[in-house]
């Protein structure tokens, strides 16, 4: 996508509260097959929505399409995208004759503002349900991620657990970590960071989860992620950096700020076991 455009399921996510009930019918519909579900026909599209055609047409248009073949070519151009690696995102627009200050702040400034703007598109209810899931004492906390998005889950992770017992880290769900798969169960809560290529080791811990009855939440960088329809919790952030390489700056301001509202969730429970934590460092910490 062009930098700061939006996919149609941001389009949807952001509109279902606006939408008629026929409408957000659709867009759910969409959500959970995304895309997929949008590339048949408006026809078919309004079978599996249980609604007539023309509303598969207001609903296109109520996202800012002239009508549903419209919103099939972004749906397209999308796929187009999604399959291109680091080399076909190579920006040769460089700030032209700036230094490298120059071109760091250019950059830094726009990815600073996408992932703000990424982060106040997550439902209240999103945040909600995934804070009072990584709370819940009750609850074993299992994390892991993806050739690169592995680096979120133990950041997150190395925090949690000064903060709450019960967490653990996996980035070989199929080899050592194979045992903490087979464990898993419904007091369990996997938070499983996946972003676009998406892997299929994600898909197949995902399809571990929900069979053993654990709760998902699920971290990525769009409702177009094929695990997003399965997961009982999504938080969604850009990972647009209008350069050669995605970026994770969004996700990583997401789990500090994840890191805050556990925090508060948890009160005092979590402020000891934080203090008691620091003391049994003492030793190690240089003055």
């Amino acid at each position: 996508m062009a930098e700061g455009k939006r996919t149609v399921a941001d389009l949807t996510t952001a509109a279902l509260p606006t939408l008629s009930r026929a409408e957000r019918q659709v867009g759910r519909v969409l959500l959970g097959d995304y895309p997929s579900a949008g590339l048949s026909t408006a026809a078919g599209l309004a079978q599996e929505a249980r609604v007539s055609p023309p509303t598969v047409l207001r609903f296109a248009q109520s996202l800012g399409f002239t009508g549903f073949p419209d919103l099939q070519r972004a749906l397209r151009e999308e796929l187009r995208l999604r399959s291109s690696g680091p080399i076909n995102r190579v920006d040769d627009e460089v700030v032209a004759g700036g230094s490298a200050r120059e071109t760091v702040l250019h950059f830094a400034r726009a990815q600073s503002e996408r992932a703000v703007d990424s982060l106040g598109r997550i439902p209240e209810s999103s945040w909600d349900a995934a804070v009072s899931a990584l709370s819940d004492p009750g609850k074993r906390i299992v994390l892991a991620g993806g050739r690169f998005s592995y680096l979120l889950a133990y950041h997150l992770g190395l925090h949690l657990e000064q903060l709450r017992p019960g967490v653990r880290m996996i980035n070989d769900p199929d080899g050592r970590d194979l045992g903490t798969v087979l464990d898993l169960g419904r007091r369990d809560v996997v938070v499983l960071f996946d972003f676009h290529r998406y892997q299929r080791s994600a898909s197949d811990l995902a399809t571990a989860a929900q069979r053993r009855g654990a709760t998902l939440v699920l971290v990525t960088d769009s409702l177009a992620c094929p695990i997003a329809p399965r997961a009982d919790v999504v938080l969604d952030v850009t990972s647009d950096a209008g350069q050669t390489f995605q970026s994770m700056s969004a996700a990583f301001l997401l789990t500090e700020q994840l890191l805050t509202l556990v925090v508060d969730r948890m009160g005092e429970p979590a402020l000891t076991r934080l203090a008691l934590w620091d003391r049994s460092r003492d030793a190690e910490v240089l003055p």
